[in-house]
């Protein structure tokens, strides 16, 4: 039978997402001098290309491996970056200059590292109902967007702390940013996640596939898209990738909408 669902409904995101970091700094009320940790997945880039120009940008750059201290601690240096910085460093413009398109992840905390990314490294490693043990890449901006807007309790707990995630969003032409708030105290993060949760992974799954869809309505963006997926999920339909079926899906999504 089909695993129940969240007991917090889907939500249509509030906020519309936004076409630069700077307009989401203004939209969440942050400081450009703001202390935040910038994770930055440096496995999609040329080894030592984040390292080389987080040296080059900062005197005394304060870093360390997001696989540390997780299951995932022997391929630590194989995962993603976590660089404690200020929203408007030099390092973080080059960031954002060279690097947006392969999403970046901002989280503004007064937290320290291991208290704030706890949440990131204990979903690491779950148990899917039908799939069994798998690793999740709970860094992906991808899967950020689609889980804050499918499931926020399960948001809630990857942000652990009291914190203000901003992340961007590869859209094939452009990039757009979007976000999560966390408040209160931290959640026990549950290894064993249900069908409901394995229907998302697929949309996370199918994200490239549905850009083309979006690419070709030029009054679709990130919101569109976002929107689309919630709908589908929330319907109890999983993406298979099949670009005739998401065709249809996509042109009835948008007749209604």
């Amino acid at each position: 039978m089909e695993a129940a669902m969240s007991t917090i409904a889907p939500a249509l995101p509030s906020r519309e997402c936004l076409e630069t970091f700077q307009e989401a700094i203004r939209e969440w009320q942050l400081q450009p001098s703001q202390r935040c940790l910038l994770i930055i997945d440096a496995a999609q880039f040329d080894e030592n290309e984040i390292t080389n120009a987080l040296y080059a940008k900062c005197n005394e750059p304060n870093w360390c491996w997001l696989f540390e201290n997780s299951p995932l601690e022997a391929f630590a240096d194989a995962g993603p970056v976590i660089i404690e910085t200020v929203a408007d460093s030099p390092f973080c413009q080059h960031a954002l200059t060279l690097w947006a398109e392969k999403g970046l992840l901002f989280l503004f905390t007064d937290s320290d590292v291991d208290k704030a990314v706890v949440g990131l490294r204990g979903m690491l490693s779950v148990d899917l109902e039908t799939a069994g043990p798998c690793l999740l890449r709970t860094y992906d901006t991808r899967f950020l967007q689609v889980l804050s807007a499918c499931q926020p309790d399960q948001m809630a707990e990857l942000a652990a702390v009291d914190s203000l995630w901003i992340w961007s969003i590869d859209l094939l032409n452009h990039v757009q940013w979007s976000g999560f708030q966390s408040t209160g105290a931290a959640r026990q993060i549950k290894a064993y996640k249900g069908r409901d949760f394995e229907r998302l992974l697929s949309w996370v799954a199918g994200w490239p596939a549905c850009l083309p869809h979006l690419a070709r309505d030029r009054q679709a963006d990130a919101t569109t898209l976002t929107r689309y997926i919630v709908n589908q999920w929330h319907s109890g339909l999983a993406c298979d990738g099949q670009s005739v079926e998401l065709e249809t899906q996509w042109t009835a999504f948008r007749e209604l909408s």
